[in-house]
C-alpha cells in the first residue's frame, strides 16, 4: 500500500494543465500576430516543480509511461534557448515542443492513474492507520511489548475497513496478558484460553481479603471476568471462523480490549 501526497499531486496536475493552456493560447496569438512568447521565471519554475512531483508520484505507482513522459518533458527544457532577463523567449517551434511534452505527460498520467484503484481515508481513519501515539496508551505498550504489533495492526485493519481481521488481531494481543495473569495468581495456565481461565478462576476462589487484600482480590476477579466474557463473546467465534464483524461491533470490541489491557497494565508486565 502506497501513501501519496494527494493534495500536491492534484495541484501539480492542475498547474501543468493551466500552463499547457497558457502556452496553447500564446501559440495561437503568435500565429496571428507573429513575434515570440516570453515564459517568465516563475511560470517556468511552476512547470518544472509540478512535473518533478508528478514524476515522483508516478515512480511510486510504477507508472512507466508517465515517468518516461516526465523525463521527455525535462528534455524539452534542455532544447530551449538560454533564458534572457525576462525569461525564456519561445518561438513557435519551441512552443510546439513544450506543449507536446505537457500534453503527453498529462495524458499518460490520466490513462495510467485510471488503471489503479485509489482509496481515501477519513481523518479519523488516517489517525488509526498512522498511530502518532500508542492506541492503548504508553502504559500498555510498556507493559506488553509483545502485544504492541497486534494492537497496531488491529488499528490499521479498522482504518482499512477490515473489521474481522481487526478483531482477530485484538484477540491475539491478549495471549501474553492472559499468560501473565495466570502467573500473577500462581497457576501455570493451560494450552488454551478455557483451561487457563478455569485454573485462574479456581485459584481466585481461594483468595480472601485477609490474606490477599480486598483490592487485589477485586482486581484479579475483574481481570478474569473480562477475559471470560471476551472468550465467550468474541474469541471463540472469530478465531474458529464462525463470525464476521462490522464496523460497529469491531469498534466495540476494540474498546473492550483497550479497557482490559489498561486494567492489566496496572499490575502486570513482561519485564
Amino acid at each position: 500500500m502506497l501513501r501519496l501526497p494527494a493534495g500536491n499531486v492534484i495541484a501539480s496536475v492542475s498547474a501543468l494543465g493551466g500552463s499547457c493552456k497558457f502556452l496553447q493560447l500564446g501559440r495561437t496569438e503568435m500565429r496571428s500576430n507573429g513575434g515570440a512568447l516570453v515564459l517568465g521565471p516563475d511560470q517556468t519554475k511552476v512547470i518544472f516543480e509540478a512535473a518533478t512531483l508528478l514524476r515522483a508520484a508516478a515512480e511510486q505507482l510504477s507508472m512507466v509511461a508517465c515517468v518516461a513522459a516526465a523525463r521527455d518533458l525535462g528534455d524539452c527544457f534542455t532544447r530551449l534557448p538560454p533564458p534572457g532577463s525576462r525569461g525564456l523567449i519561445l518561438t513557435e517551434r519551441h512552443l510546439d515542443d513544450l506543449i507536446s511534452g505537457l500534453e503527453y505527460l498529462l495524458r499518460t498520467f490520466r490513462d495510467e492513474i485510471d488503471a489503479r484503484p485509489l482509496f481515501a481515508m477519513s481523518a479519523g481513519s488516517a489517525d488509526l492507520y498512522d498511530q502518532p501515539a500508542p492506541l492503548f496508551g504508553s502504559a500498555v505498550d510498556d507493559s506488553f511489548p509483545s502485544s504492541a504489533e497486534d494492537v497496531s495492526e488491529a488499528g490499521r485493519c479498522l482504518a482499512l475497513g477490515r473489521w474481522t481481521a481487526a478483531v482477530m488481531h485484538l484477540m491475539r494481543s491478549l495471549e501474553t496478558p492472559l499468560t501473565l495473569l495466570a502467573t500473577h495468581v500462581g497457576v501455570t495456565g493451560g494450552v488454551n484460553w478455557n483451561k487457563s481461565l478455569n485454573e485462574i478462576e479456581a485459584k481466585l476462589r481461594t483468595f480472601n481479603k485477609r490474606e490477599h487484600g480486598g483490592q487485589e482480590e477485586q482486581w484479579a476477579a475483574e481481570a478474569a471476568s473480562h477475559f471470560r466474557a471476551i472468550k465467550n463473546s468474541w474469541r471463540n467465534h472469530v478465531m474458529h471462523g464462525r463470525s464476521f464483524y462490522d464496523e460497529e461491533r469491531a469498534t466495540e470490541i476494540m474498546e473492550a480490549v483497550r479497557a482490559l489491557m489498561r486494567h492489566l497494565a496496572g499490575k502486570l508486565s513482561e519485564h
